[in-house]
């Protein structure tokens, strides 16, 4: 078992070392559960999880499936919470997912994807960071249109430069962000990876935002 030493603030705050940060996988905002046993010991369990990086990603969509199914009230508050979390932990399935398939050499640079060659779009890698992109990604770009297509080299060459730029959907487990991208009234995002040690970026899904919303939901 191990043990770990904290240190109470003049509030009585504490602070948790990185290694049980991320044993909970906690963010800021979490809240845990000290249980204090006949013999008072000190059991610690997660409790509300704050998942406060997907709100402004997913809540309204979230929110409006859980109303058409009738929840309000504190069923509304938990289920959404219950969604967020799934998401939360599909969002990390897909990071893992995409970084074996680049170890096992079954991703492929951004700008060899089919759907732009295709469009007559070639570019040169120029920038810090490998983009990479699975079968997934791949798929998505192929159900895009032309004139959506043609906004992607832009996002990509930003990601090469510095991927860092936009939105952080959710940690603490992977680097995860959206880059958000406009085509006409339409607005899509892509949706990555950030593996910062190895200079990579794995692009995980791309498309509009309820498009991905509902791609997501549809993973088991």
């Amino acid at each position: 078992m191990e043990n770990y030493r904290v240190e109470v603030g003049a509030k009585g705050e504490i602070i948790l070392p990185i290694e049980l940060r991320e044993l909970f996988g906690l963010v800021e905002e979490d809240t845990l559960d000290l249980c204090v046993d006949s013999e008072g010991k000190v059991f610690v369990r997660t409790a509300e999880r704050s998942v406060r990086p997907l709100s402004d990603f997913f809540e309204d969509l979230i929110v409006n499936d859980l109303l058409a199914k009738g929840c309000s009230g504190d069923c509304l508050k938990n289920k959404l919470l219950e969604r967020k979390l799934k998401l939360s932990t599909i969002l990390d399935r897909l990071s893992e997912e995409g970084y074996r398939a680049h170890k096992n050499g079954q991703a492929i640079k951004c700008w060899e994807a089919q759907a732009l060659t295709a469009a007559g779009i070639q570019k040169v890698p120029n920038g810090n960071y490998d983009v990479m992109i699975t079968t997934r990604g791949i798929h998505d770009l192929a159900v895009l249109r032309k004139e959506e297509l043609r906004e992607i080299p832009a996002v990509f060459e930003s990601l090469e430069q510095n991927p860092f730029a936009f939105k952080r959907l959710r940690g603490p487990y992977y680097e995860t962000y959206r880059v958000s991208f406009r085509c006409g009234t339409k607005e899509c995002r892509v949706v990555y990876t950030i593996f910062a040690p190895e200079n990579l970026i794995v692009i995980l899904t791309v498309g509009a935002r309820k498009v991905i919303y509902d791609r997501l939901n549809g993973i088991a």
